[in-house]
């Protein structure tokens, strides 16, 4: 199995959705996001170190968006 890619996100976004079709998922304040290269889903931890596991953008219609800027 490959190792987990982390990219940090904190003060760099200020919210992601996800929209499959329609539902919508956000997620406030990610802080980083975890990943395989081969993966069909990946793993947003938010600053209050919740962890949410969603499919990654292509899988089960999923569609990413967010909203940057710095985090006050």
């Amino acid at each position: 199995m490959s190792e987990l890619k982390k990219i940090e996100l904190s003060g760099i976004e200020q919210w992601r959705e996800y929209d499959f079709a329609g539902r919508i998922y956000r997620i406030e304040r990610p802080a980083a996001v975890q990943f395989r290269e081969d993966g069909r889903t990946h793993r947003v931890i938010d600053e209050s170190g919740v962890v949410h596991c969603v499919p990654a953008p292509g899988f089960c219609g999923c569609v990413l968006r967010w909203k940057g800027g710095v985090v006050a």
